[in-house]
């Protein structure tokens, strides 16, 4: 009796599905990146921000005059979503890698789905919950203005503090990703150690935000970080772009 040994017939179809499935990711994260960072320059443009904003009583009447406050969040927030998707992506495709890189992509890759939770969080408290609290407080009698204020001001601290934690797991998703990229392969070294050294000014900056909250000092220890991870960001959506034109 002879035994015959059969192939899977629907082999090829699931390997071409896998393979256009992972261009077509790829090439939705390259372009989420340039959109994502153009929302949120947009945003920030609209965002009122004339008043010092560790002065809550001064950016509390700023905010309260504000029309577009909780629009201006809503779309703070779709951009971070859009990055976090190309991170994800990013994670996904240095995942496969062997050894040490591949380790540090899964973790990067973890951490930007927390990055994306975080940042959701952060905004309804800062979008929706702080702008009803500071609209009661430009509204309440003298009476109840003081008591307004307070209640205020503690959702102002919650916005703080994670504004902080965000600042820190959006560090350790940029240092993770990026040292995955500089000791792996398929990606630019250089872009990797971009993406590493970014990652860590995220870390201290979120340290100092925790402590300082939004503060001068924060904002200048933020400042390069953010220009190196939006090099990090575009050089990864324009490597991410050819590759899908190769992913198998």
């Amino acid at each position: 009796m002879s035994t015959k040994i059969h192939s899977a017939p629907n082999m090829p179809a699931v390997v071409m599905d896998r393979s256009t499935s992972d261009r077509s990711l790829l090439r939705i994260a390259a372009v989420a990146v340039p959109v994502g960072i153009v929302l949120e320059i947009g945003m920030e443009a609209l965002h009122p921000s004339k008043a010092d904003p560790n002065d809550s009583a001064a950016a509390f009447q700023e905010y309260a005059a504000s029309n577009i406050w909780t629009m201006v969040h809503i779309g703070q927030f779709f951009a971070a979503l859009l990055v976090a998707l190309a991170l994800v992506t990013l994670a996904r495709s240095l995942a496969r890698q062997s050894g040490v890189a591949g380790a540090l992509a899964v973790i990067g890759g973890v951490t930007a789905i927390l990055v994306a939770a975080i940042f959701a969080v952060q905004m309804a408290v800062d979008g929706v919950a702080l702008k009803a609290t500071v609209d009661t407080w430009a509204s309440a009698s003298q009476a109840d203005k003081a008591s307004a204020y307070e209640v205020a001001e503690g959702i102002r601290a919650l916005e703080k503090g994670l504004s902080g934690f965000f600042h820190l797991v959006n560090g350790t998703t940029l240092l993770t990703l990026g040292l995955a990229i500089a000791f792996g392969r398929g990606y630019p070294r250089w872009l990797g150690w971009v993406g590493a050294v970014s990652g860590l000014g995220f870390l201290v900056g979120g340290v100092v935000t925790a402590y300082t909250g939004f503060s001068s000092l924060a904002g200048t220890v933020l400042l390069g970080p953010t220009v190196l991870s939006a090099i990090f960001l575009l050089g990864s959506a324009v490597c991410m772009w050819r590759r899908s034109s190769t992913a198998r």
